[in-house]
C-alpha cells in the first residue's frame, strides 16, 4: 500500500505489478469479486468454483474446547508480550492465565511457544491451533449424563452464601456417582478433581460472586469507574444493542401505519463511529445480529449508488476484536458464538442490570432517537409524558425505505461529522486517525463471510439428497458422498436465500454448494417467508413435499399479507411487515406449477379471521 492510496499487487504467473486504488479493491471485496488468501489468489469478473476451507465447527467438540483453551493463553501472551517472546515472559503468562481460569494442569513453556509460533505463522487463524488428523476413525461415544448432575450439585453446594469450596462439590459428586453406580450395569466414571475445577471456572465470575457473596459485593467488585474501557485502536472493542424506533412507520402501498420497527446497531468504541445496523419489524433476534454483523464487516460502497444525496463516505468496515453485548437470549445462542469464533471475535457479556458496561452504544441510541426519530412526524417520543396529546398513529407519514435514506444521511453527514464531546473531534476524523495505527481486517471473500454467518444443521443423506424444512437439495457431489457410505452431513443455510445450501465434505475437508431441486420456488426466498408458506400449506415433517402446493400457498400468502396490511388492527399490519413480499413478487410463476386457479381475494372469499397468525414459533411451523 503506497502513501498516495494506490495498492500494488504482484501477479503470481509472471511477477508483474498490477496497481489498483484502495477504494476499487474494497468495492471488489464488497461485490464478492476479490478473495483474500484462500486457495485462489484473486478472481475478478469470473465465477469462482473454489471450495471453502473448513472451519472450527467441522471438528469434534473436544477439539473445539481444546482450541478455545489454547486461545486464552495466546491472547494473554499477545496482550502482555506483543512480538517479544521470551521464556520468562511466557512463564508469567502461563501463571496469570492458569490462576485466572483455575487451570490445575497448565501447559509448559515450550508448548505455549509452539502454539504461538504456529498461530502467528497462520496469520492468527483459529484453526491453526487444531491438533487433529481428519479421516475415518472409530466412533467413540461421549457420555454427557453427568453434566446435569454436576450443575445441580454446584448450584446446591457451591453457589450458596455459606462459602463451600470446590473440594466440597467434588466429594459430594463422587458420593452421588457411587450411589448411582449401584443400580447401573455400566458404571459412570468419576471425573477428576481438576475437571471439576475447570468446569466451575467456566461459570460467569460475576454470577458466582453474586450467589456466594451477594449482588452488592459483586457489583462493587466488577464496577466500572471513570471513563470505562478505553481501546487503543479502532475495531478493538465494538458494542451492540437493539432499540425500538421511537417512530411509527407506514406501509408504502396502503399508506396505513405498520408500527415501530426495531433497530440493531454496532458501534466502534474507539471512534464512536457506527460500524453497521439492521432495521426491520423482526423482534430482537439472532438473525438481526447476524445481519448487523454482515453490514458492519463489509465496506459500504453501496451508499454512493443507492443514496446519491449523501455527501460524505461511510468509512467504517472490518472485523472487530471484541463484541460487547448484554445478556439477551439472542446473544447467548450457540450459532452466534460459533460465528464469532470463526471470525476470531471475542464475545464479552455485560453483568446483568448494568447497561453502563457498554455505555457508548447506550448513549448513541439515545442520541439517535433524539436527533432523528423525535423530529419526524409520527414520533412516539421516549415516554408518554413527552408525547402528551400528540396523535402519533394518525401523524405518521414515512415509509421504511424513506427512513433508511434519512438514517444514512444522519449517520454519514450529521453524526459522523459532528464533534463528539468525549473525543474532542468528529467520529469520522477519529476513524481516519485510527487507520494510521492499524488496517481493518476483512474476511477472505464475501462468500466465506456468508458461509460463516449461516445457520448450521445436521441432516441425513439419501438418494434424494438432503432435506431442510420440506425442501430438497441434491447434486452430483452429494451422490459421490453417498457412494462413500456417508449417512449424514453438516449443512449451512443462508436464512436470506434458500436457493442453495453449503454441505461439508469430511473426506475433502471443505464445503461445496448444493442447489435446491426446485429453484423456481426457493431462489431469493427467505426462511421466514418459507416457514409462513409452509404453515399455511399445512405441511408436516412426515408428509411428502408437494411443491405445487407450496406454490399455491405462496400466491395465497401474498394475498393474505395484502389483506393484513389493510387490517384495522395495528398488530396484524406489523406482523405482515415482517415478511417482505418483494421476493415473492419477483419469483416467476408457471401455469404448470399452479394446477389450481388462485382467485383474487374478495370480501366474500376471505374474512379477517382467515389471516394466519404470523407468529410461526408459537404454531410449531419451524420444526422439520
Amino acid at each position: 500500500m503506497l502513501e498516495d492510496g494506490q495498492c500494488q499487487l504482484e501477479r503470481k504467473s509472471d511477477l508483474a505489478l498490477v496497481s489498483y486504488t484502495k477504494t476499487t479493491l474494497l468495492g471488489f471485496i464488497s461485490s464478492g469479486e476479490l478473495i483474500l488468501g484462500g486457495q485462489q489468489i484473486i478472481t475478478m469478473g469470473l465465477e469462482s468454483k473454489q471450495r471453502i476451507e473448513p472451519d472450527l465447527s467441522s471438528y469434534p467438540e473436544s477439539i473445539q474446547q481444546q482450541v478455545y483453551y489454547r486461545l486464552k493463553y495466546l491472547k494473554k501472551a499477545d496482550e502482555l508480550l506483543g512480538e517479544a517472546t521470551t521464556c520468562s515472559g511466557l512463564s508469567r503468562v502461563i501463571k496469570l492465565v492458569s490462576d485466572e481460569i483455575g487451570d490445575c494442569a497448565p501447559p509448559s513453556t515450550i508448548s505455549l511457544y509452539r502454539w504461538r509460533k504456529r498461530w502467528i505463522k497462520a496469520d492468527r487463524s483459529i484453526t491453526a491451533l487444531v491438533s487433529y488428523e481428519k479421516g475415518p476413525k472409530n466412533k467413540r461415544r461421549i457420555i454427557k449424563d453427568l453434566e446435569n448432575l454436576v450443575q445441580q450439585i454446584i448450584e446446591e453446594i457451591y453457589l450458596k452464601p455459606e462459602g463451600n469450596s470446590v473440594n466440597d462439590v467434588y466429594e459430594a459428586l463422587a458420593l452421588k456417582i457411587k450411589a448411582l453406580n449401584v443400580n447401573r450395569n455400566i458404571p459412570l466414571a468419576i471425573p477428576s478433581r481438576a475437571t471439576i475445577y475447570r468446569y466451575i471456572g467456566t461459570y460467569d465470575e460475576y454470577l458466582v460472586m453474586a450467589a456466594r457473596k451477594g449482588k452488592q459485593a459483586a457489583d462493587k467488585h466488577f464496577r466500572v469507574t471513570g471513563r470505562g474501557p478505553e481501546p487503543k485502536y479502532i475495531l478493538e472493542r465494538a458494542e451492540v444493542d437493539h432499540t425500538p424506533l421511537d417512530l411509527l412507520i407506514i406501509d408504502d402501498l396502503t399508506g396505513l401505519t405498520i408500527g415501530r420497527p426495531t433497530v440493531t446497531f454496532i458501534l466502534d468504541r474507539y471512534s464512536r463511529l457506527p460500524l453497521g445496523f439492521e432495521i426491520g419489524f423482526e423482534p430482537p433476534s439472532e438473525l438481526a445480529v447476524m445481519r448487523a454483523l454482515r453490514h458492519a464487516i463489509l465496506p459500504k460502497n453501496y451508499v454512493a449508488q443507492q443514496y446519491p444525496d449523501v455527501e460524505s463516505q461511510w468509512l467504517a468496515y472490518g472485523i472487530m476484536v471484541t463484541l460487547v453485548c448484554d445478556n439477551g437470549l439472542e446473544f447467548h445462542s450457540e450459532q452466534l458464538k460459533r460465528m464469532c469464533a470463526e471470525l476470531n471475535i471475542e464475545i464479552i457479556y455485560c453483568p446483568k442490570k448494568q447497561p453502563h458496561y457498554k455505555g457508548a452504544i447506550e448513549r448513541f441510541l439515545g442520541t439517535f432517537n433524539r436527533q432523528l426519530s423525535h423530529k419526524i412526524a409520527g414520533t412516539t417520543f421516549s415516554n408518554i409524558t413527552e408525547r402528551g396529546d400528540y396523535d402519533s398513529e394518525n401523524s405518521a407519514n414515512m415509509t421504511l425505505a424513506e427512513f433508511k435514506k434519512l438514517l444514512h444521511v444522519w449517520i454519514i453527514d450529521v453524526y459522523s461529522q459532528a464533534t463528539h464531546r468525549s473525543l474532542g473531534i468528529s467520529p469520522a476524523l477519529a476513524w481516519q486517525d485510527g487507520l494510521k495505527i492499524i488496517e481493518p481486517i476483512l474476511p477472505e471473500s464475501k462468500e466465506k463471510l456468508d458461509l460463516i454467518l449461516a445457520v448450521q444443521k445436521t441432516r441425513k443423506l439419501n438418494h434424494e439428497g438432503v432435506q431442510f424444512k420440506g425442501l430438497m437439495y441434491n447434486s452430483a457431489e452429494l451422490a459421490v458422498l453417498r457412494k462413500r457410505g456417508v449417512g449424514s452431513v453438516t449443512i449451512r443455510i443462508n436464512p436470506e436465500d434458500l436457493g442453495a445450501i453449503w454441505v461439508f465434505d469430511e473426506h475433502q475437508g471443505d464445503y461445496f454448494t448444493v442447489p435446491c431441486t426446485y429453484s423456481e420456488y426457493a431462489d431469493n426466498l427467505t426462511l421466514a417467508q418459507h416457514l409462513l408458506i409452509r404453515q399455511h400449506a399445512n405441511q408436516t415433517s412426515a408428509e411428502r413435499v408437494d411443491v405445487s402446493l407450496y406454490q399455491r400457498g405462496k400466491e395465497k400468502l401474498r394475498q393474505l399479507i395484502a389483506m393484513a396490511n389493510n387490517s384495522k388492527k395495528l398488530s396484524q399490519r406489523k406482523k405482515a411487515a415482517r415478511y417482505d413480499t418483494k421476493a415473492l413478487q419477483q419469483t416467476p410463476f408457471s401455469s404448470n406449477t399452479l394446477p389450481e386457479k388462485i382467485n383474487q381475494p374478495s370480501d366474500e372469499n376471505y374474512q379477517v379471521l382467515d389471516i394466519p397468525d404470523f407468529d410461526v414459533d408459537s404454531k410449531g411451523a419451524d420444526h422439520d
